[in-house]
């Protein structure tokens, strides 16, 4: 009788046992589950997030001129249309660097006209509309057109950014901009952004846009500076700093 006790005891015992592993078993599957659903629900916000942040971190870089149009030729002899390409694919790189998503309007040596639109005259209109029609595809996106300057008294030199009165964020980013480049390489430089009235891209887009004409061809100093590829680095990192900084205050 004893031994019966004891093995109903032991048979009792081994289904609670059973009972329990079941419970833990079941448990540890309805956290797997629940972990499972909530992780998928926060990497889905992550994402969303993400793609967010990139939809509103886009940079177009447009190097302006191109093919046959040069822009201005420096005194010695550097054509615009190359520095302007050197310089916005190092700011490009720069951007990319830093996580930011760059679209060029131009990566070769050619303006931006249609073949039905390559008609004397009709040419360069169609290529800054053109230029246009790519910051459209982008409406969230900030343009930047990177030119250089000339003048006929040579002693000018220093950067100076044009902006948009279209959008009312355009001033930010000049200012942005301008302000850095005299921090980090030209403390000389007191030029003040400027309306781009007269500007074909700043008037004609609806972005947030910037024209900077990176300094003077007509200055030989200047000049020489702007065709170095470690100078064009330190400027590209200057302006760089100008829209980041800039991205930072509305994100």
């Amino acid at each position: 009788m004893k031994i019966k006790i004891l093995d109903l005891t032991r048979l009792n015992l081994m289904s609670i046992i059973r009972l329990k592993n079941t419970i833990i078993v079941a448990s540890i599957v309805l956290i797997a589950v629940v972990f499972s659903f909530y992780a998928k629900v926060y990497m889905e916000d992550i994402d969303a997030s993400e793609a967010s942040v990139v939809s509103e971190s886009i940079i177009i870089l447009d190097a302006g001129h191109g093919g046959e149009d040069s822009g201005a030729i420096g005194v010695n002899g550097a054509l615009e249309k190359d520095l302007n390409l050197q310089v916005s694919l190092i700011i490009g790189e720069m951007l990319s660097e830093n996580g930011y998503t760059v679209i060029y309007t131009r990566t070769e040596d050619k303006l931006l006209y249609k073949d039905s639109e390559n008609i004397k005259g009709i040419r360069k209109i169609s290529d800054l509309k053109n230029r246009c029609n790519v910051a459209k595809e982008y409406p969230s996106a900030v343009f930047l057109s990177i030119h250089m300057n000339s003048f006929g008294d040579k002693q000018y030199s220093g950067l100076q950014v044009y902006y948009s009165t279209r959008n009312q964020n355009s001033e930010m980013l000049a200012s942005c901009i301008q302000s850095n480049v005299k921090k980090e390489i030209q403390p000389e430089n007191n030029r003040k952004i400027k309306e781009g009235k007269g500007v074909y891209l700043l008037e004609n887009m609806e972005n947030v846009s910037v024209l900077i004409e990176c300094g003077f061809l007509s200055n030989s100093s200047e000049a020489e500076k702007l065709s170095e590829k470690e100078y064009q680095k330190i400027l590209s990192f200057a302006i760089v700093c100008g829209i980041i900084e800039y991205m930072n205050i509305k994100s």
